[in-house]
């Protein structure tokens, strides 16, 4: 028997989060975030962490559960994805996953083979000291030499992801990519409808990120980030302050650049990012188990009606 799952997924400032509320409002339902962020304690402001009123009472599963200085791999989520979307059903309740991060939410949805290559500590270790000695654009570089699509997918100081694709070379003899491509083998375990939010208006979207970067200083993100470097003693190195919002207040803090310079930044990254996010999940399209859904066209109110008739159709619920 296979499970039911909802994934309501978006780029950065589409409303996925609120609407996901609202719609597990009118089911039995239990959210699952999906953000490779929100996993992470006192990580707050930065990454726009739903409020607890703001769950309206809803069981939410899979935020604020690991400390800013440990790391967590695509492997470590769907795992524990897993589990919870079988607990959920388990006990007759309707899983409704939510957030933006594409490999979450591919590792959900397919048989990701790539996650079965080993972990090797000490090639880890050899492009580490590499990082170290010669900086991050070189250790991108290295992984752009042997697999560019993989390369095109990060930021050269997403350091951590690039040291795994470089692992996987080294473990498999075979580019990233490569095993990914023919990856894409349906999770069949699950029996999932998936929601993509956007707008067809860019610039609306892009309004909205820019308004929220304010707010985030506003209500406090440069004094959040000082309190994590502190309390779990954090640099640059760590896998949580890579993370759009965080990585930037560096250039701050070390008095590269002032505060409006960085709220530019962080603004531009952000555009930048929701930008991936959109090409990401357009490949979602050609599954008949997606529905397009554009936020500039309809209400909330009218998009929560919409998604809710189409889950109580294809469950019978």
């Amino acid at each position: 028997m296979t499970d039911k799952v909802v994934i309501i997924t978006g780029p950065t400032a589409s409303g996925k989060s609120s609407i996901a509320v609202e719609v597990a409002k009118n089911f039995k339902s239990e959210i699952i975030s999906c953000d490779s962020q929100q996993i992470y304690k006192d990580m707050d402001i930065g990454t726009n962490k739903i409020k607890e009123f703001e769950m309206n009472g809803i069981k939410h599963h899979m935020i604020d559960f690991i400390s800013p200085n440990e790391e967590y791999s695509v492997e470590d989520f769907s795992k524990t994805a897993r589990n919870c979307i079988f607990d959920i059903n388990n006990r007759g309740n309707l899983p409704i996953i939510t957030g933006g991060t594409g490999f979450y939410i591919d590792s959900i949805l397919f048989d990701m083979n790539y996650g079965l290559s080993p972990k090797n500590i000490k090639i880890r270790e050899k492009y580490q000291e590499i990082k170290e000695n010669k900086g991050e654009e070189y250790l991108y570089n290295l992984l752009r030499n042997i697999d560019e699509k993989s390369a095109n997918k990060y930021h050269y100081k997403e350091t951590n992801r690039i040291i795994r694709a470089l692992e996987i070379f080294e473990t498999t003899g075979k580019k990233p990519s490569e095993i990914r491509k023919g990856s894409n083998v349906k999770n069949n375990n699950i029996d999932p409808i998936l929601f993509f939010i956007n707008y067809e208006d860019r610039s609306i979207l892009y309004k909205k990120i820019n308004e929220r970067v304010i707010k985030m200083f506003e209500e406090g993100l440069y004094e959040e980030f000082l309190n994590l470097l502190e309390k779990y003693k954090l640099d640059e190195n760590n896998q949580s302050m890579k993370a759009i919002g965080y990585k930037e207040l560096f250039e701050l803090y070390n008095n590269k650049l002032n505060k409006d310079e960085v709220i530019n930044l962080i603004q531009r990254n952000t555009r930048r990012y929701a930008k991936r996010q959109i090409t990401w999940m357009k490949k979602y399209l050609k599954y008949d188990f997606t529905s397009y859904i554009l936020r500039d066209k309809k209400s909330k109110d009218e998009l929560v009606k919409e998604i809710s008739g189409e889950i109580r159709r294809k469950y019978d619920i």
